[in-house]
């Protein structure tokens, strides 16, 4: 068979293809790099709010701080609120005597309570092993013999060192048995008492840390404190609500399978400090679509018996609680 003339013009010999390779791998990349965006920001606008969020919020926080600690300031310096402290003080100061005894005695106690144990915990096990092989044993010259053995086992002296380092020694097995159950007696009670003297105590500072809630303007700042700690940790995810129509008890058609994830971009609704769109706009500016998402609940005390837990957000708000591509999408503006 002839073989086919070589085309003079032969655009595999003739041309080269670089360039043709270079647009395509250009083309092939920015597509690439595009698709990395739009699956990890463009499809998920909710991760740039929640990053504004923990940024503007933890301002927010922070700012509040100050001002709780000039609003507690206030409070502690109020004739009821010094009552309260001198209340708490002095039943402190009654009871720390006692307290500190007691919690003495139990170091002690508890240090007794372990060198005994080591030794009378292997002694009971072989005792109620052998008592077992006793009862179960169906020859009776076995039985006595085997009755013998644990009688002179238990009439055996152990010697047991002491936290202090002294030797003691117990007489026989219901000597140690005696001498455990003793020092846990004691512990008991000595617990007892001492939850006794703690007890009022903890309920006079627990007046005076209610009262100090009662009376501040904001949250306290140990309060805010663990609020920034909490923002500080956030990691970006998807806030979730599933309703069904058994926890919600909605006589609706449409009240069972509700999934509503408004809260992954309005973060604030359920906060427990007022927060406003001037408040968390950005410094020198005016509210804009962030600060307006990261509002509080319009309604705080609404939430109280209207649990967004098993009611969700769109029964009464609108919107597509499922969506989260975009702000349209979620807000049923198609």
């Amino acid at each position: 068979m002839p073989e086919k003339p070589i085309p003079e013009n032969d655009p595999v010999v003739s041309k080269s293809l670089a360039p043709h390779y270079v647009i395509s791998m250009v083309i092939l990349m920015a597509t690439f790099f595009w698709a990395m965006w739009d699956e990890d920001f463009g499809q998920r606008p909710w991760k740039t709010f929640q990053h504004e969020w923990k940024d503007r919020y933890s301002t927010f926080l922070k700012n509040a701080g100050s001002q709780s600690s000039d609003s507690q300031k206030e409070v502690q310096t109020s004739a009821e609120y010094q009552k309260l402290k001198q209340d708490f003080d002095a039943a402190s100061q009654a009871a720390a005597p006692r307290i500190k005894e007691i919690n003495e005695k139990l170091y002690d106690l508890s240090a007794k309570i372990l060198a005994v144990q080591n030794l009378f915990t292997d002694r009971r096990a072989y005792v109620g092993a052998s008592t077992y092989g006793i009862e179960t044993e169906t020859n009776p010259s076995a039985k006595q013999s085997k009755q013998r053995s644990l009688d002179e086992y238990k009439k055996e002296s152990i010697t047991v060192e002491m936290p202090d380092g002294k030797p003691q020694i117990f007489k026989n097995y219901d000597d140690l048995e005696k001498a455990y159950n003793d020092l846990k007696n004691e512990r008991t009670q000595l617990s007892a008492e001492l939850g006794d003297l703690i007890k009022p105590v903890s309920e006079k500072k627990q007046l005076m840390d209610s009262y100090l809630s009662d009376h501040m303007v904001n949250l306290t700042p140990s309060q805010l404190v663990n609020l920034l700690n909490g923002v500080e940790a956030w990691t970006p995810k998807i806030r979730q609500i599933n309703v069904n129509e058994h926890s919600a008890n909605l006589e609706r058609e449409d009240s069972a399978n509700i999934v509503d994830r408004c809260e992954s971009c309005h973060m604030g609704i359920r906060e427990p400090v007022k927060i406003t769109a001037a408040s968390m706009a950005l410094k020198g500016k005016k509210p804009d679509e962030y600060a307006r998402a990261f509002t509080s609940h319009p309604e705080p005390d609404l939430l109280k018996i209207h649990d967004p837990e098993k009611f969700g957000c769109s029964p009464c708000h609108q919107g597509n609680g499922r969506a989260t591509t975009s702000v349209e999408k979620a807000h049923g503006n198609y």
